[in-house]
C-alpha cells in the first residue's frame, strides 16, 4: 500500500481510536476510504472526532452538521495535532533545572499554563524555553522572584494570544460572513485569506515589540548606573530624583450610556477613550497602566507632564465624541510591581478623581509645590475628606491659561 494511505488499523492507532469506533465513523460518513485504504489527513479528522466527544458533541451530531454543510472540519485539524515530545518527563525537567517537581508546577502556573502530569513526557519546545531557568537560579533568584517573572511574562502573552482570537471573529471573519457566507465558510475563508498568508506574524511582531520596549527600558537602566558609578568615583552626586505622578481619568455618564445606548456603544467609546489616552501619553511621556472600562490610571515620571496630559484628555473627549472626563492627579512616591503601580500616591489620586466635576481636573498640593507646570494656573478647590484617608485632602484645580499641547 502506498505510503500516503493508511490501512484500518493504521489509522485506528494514529487517531488514538479503536477499529470499532473508527468502522462507526465511517459508518457516520465522517471518515470515507479511498484507494482501499485512508488518507493521512484523516488522523487529524479522526482525532478531532474524539475531542469533540469529550466536549460534549457526539459523533452523530458531528456527521449531520457535515452534511448539511454547516459545520466544516479543516480549521479543526490543528486541534488534533500532536505536538512533538521530549525524552524528559517533567519530574526529570525539575532535577534538570536544580528545582523540586512542585516549584516547576508552580512556575507553569504562574504562566498560566496547566502543569504536565509529572510521568508525562514534556513537549520538546517547554524543554528549550525553561532551559534559562537555572541561570536565574544560579545566581540566587528567589523563588518568589522567578514566579513573578513568570506571572508578568505569562499575562501579557495571554492577553495578546486572547485578543488575537477575538479580532480574528469580530474584525477579519465578519467581512467574509457579510459576503453571505455561513459562519464555518466564513472562517476556512479567513484562514485560507489571512491566517495561512500571514503564517507567523503575531509571534514576530511580538518579538520585535519586547526587543524595541525592552532597548528603550534597558537604555534608561544603563544610564542610572552610569549615574551610580559617577557618584561613587566622586565625580558628580547622583540627580535628585523626580517625584513621579499617577492620574485616574473617568468619564462622566458611562454606566447610563451603557443603559441607554447598549453594551456595543460603550464598548465603541471605551476603545475610542484607550486610542484617545494612548496618543496623549506618549506626547507627554507618560505611559498607560490600565484601561478601566470607563477610565484610565496614568503614570508621568515628572508631574507637569501629568497636568498638562489631564487638561488634553479633558479637552479631546468632546471632539472625539466622547463623554466629559473628571480626573485626579497626585504626585509622590509609588511602588512598582508586575506592570502596576501601588501606594497612598496611588489611593489619593483615584480618590481626587471621584471629586472631580465633569470637565475638571483636581490635583493634591504635592503636584502644586513641583511647580514648573508652565501654561496652567491653580486654583483653590478647599479641603476634602476622601474615603478611606484619615485627614483632609486639599485640593486646586488645574486651569489651562494657554491650549494644552
Amino acid at each position: 500500500m502506498s505510503a500516503d494511505v493508511l490501512t484500518e488499523d493504521e489509522l485506528a492507532e494514529r487517531g488514538g481510536t479503536t477499529v470499532e469506533r473508527l468502522r462507526e465513523l465511517v459508518e457516520l460518513g465522517i471518515v470515507r476510504s479511498a484507494d482501499g485504504g485512508f488518507r493521512r489527513r484523516d488522523v487529524m479528522v479522526v482525532r478531532v472526532v474524539e475531542m469533540l466527544e469529550t466536549k460534549g458533541i457526539d459523533a452523530g451530531s458531528v456527521a449531520a452538521a457535515l452534511e448539511t454543510g454547516d459545520l466544516t472540519l479543516g480549521y479543526l485539524e490543528s486541534a488534533g495535532r500532536r505536538h512533538p515530545r521530549s525524552d524528559t518527563t517533567s519530574e526529570q525537567l525539575a532535577a534538570k533545572l536544580g528545582i523540586d517537581i512542585e516549584t516547576l508546577e508552580r512556575i507553569y502556573v504562574a504562566f498560566g499554563l496547566p502543569p504536565p502530569p509529572r510521568e508525562e513526557l514534556v513537549r520538546s519546545e517547554d524543554l528549550e524555553a525553561l532551559g534559562t531557568l537555572p541561570v536565574l537560579i544560579s545566581v540566587g533568584v528567589p523563588e518568589g522572584e522567578v514566579l513573578r517573572l513568570a506571572r508578568v511574562w505569562g499575562d501579557a502573552a495571554r492577553k495578546v494570544a486572547q485578543y488575537q482570537n477575538h479580532y480574528m471573529h469580530h474584525a477579519i471573519e465578519e467581512q467574509y460572513r457579510r459576503r453571505g457566507m455561513r459562519d464555518n465558510e466564513a472562517f476556512e475563508a479567513a484562514i485560507a485569506g489571512v491566517g495561512l498568508r500571514a503564517g507567523r506574524s503575531g509571534e514576530e511582531m511580538l518579538s520585535w515589540l519586547l526587543r524595541r520596549h525592552s532597548e528603550a527600558f534597558l537604555t534608561e537602566h544603563q544610564f542610572e548606573h552610569v549615574e551610580i558609578a559617577l557618584e561613587q568615583a566622586g565625580v558628580r552626586p547622583r540627580p535628585a530624583k523626580s517625584v513621579g505622578a499617577i492620574v485616574f481619568a473617568d468619564l462622566t455618564g458611562y454606566t447610563r450610556l451603557t443603559e441607554e445606548a447598549g453594551d456595543e456603544a460603550a464598548a465603541r467609546t471605551s476603545l475610542e477613550l484607550a486610542e484617545l489616552v494612548k496618543e496623549v501619553a506618549v506626547r507627554h511621556h507618560g505611559e498607560v497602566v490600565k484601561m478601566l472600562g470607563d477610565g484610565v490610571c496614568f503614570h508621568f515620571g515628572h508631574p507637569p507632564d501629568a497636568v498638562l496630559a489631564s487638561l488634553e484628555v479633558v479637552a479631546s473627549v468632546g471632539p472625539r465624541g466622547l463623554p466629559p472626563a473628571h480626573i485626579g492627579v497626585n504626585a509622590g512616591p509609588v511602588i512598582y510591581d508586575e506592570g502596576d503601580y501601588f501606594g497612598r500616591t496611588v489611593n489619593i489620586a483615584a480618590r481626587i478623581a471621584s471629586e472631580a466635576g465633569p470637565g475638571e481636573v483636581l490635583v493634591g498640593e504635592a503636584v502644586v509645590a513641583t511647580g514648573g507646570t508652565q501654561g496652567v494656573t491653580f486654583v483653590e478647590r478647599g479641603s476634602a475628606l476622601l474615603k478611606g484617608i484619615a485627614d483632609p485632602v486639599p485640593l486646586f484645580r488645574a486651569v489651562a491659561t494657554e491650549h494644552p499641547s
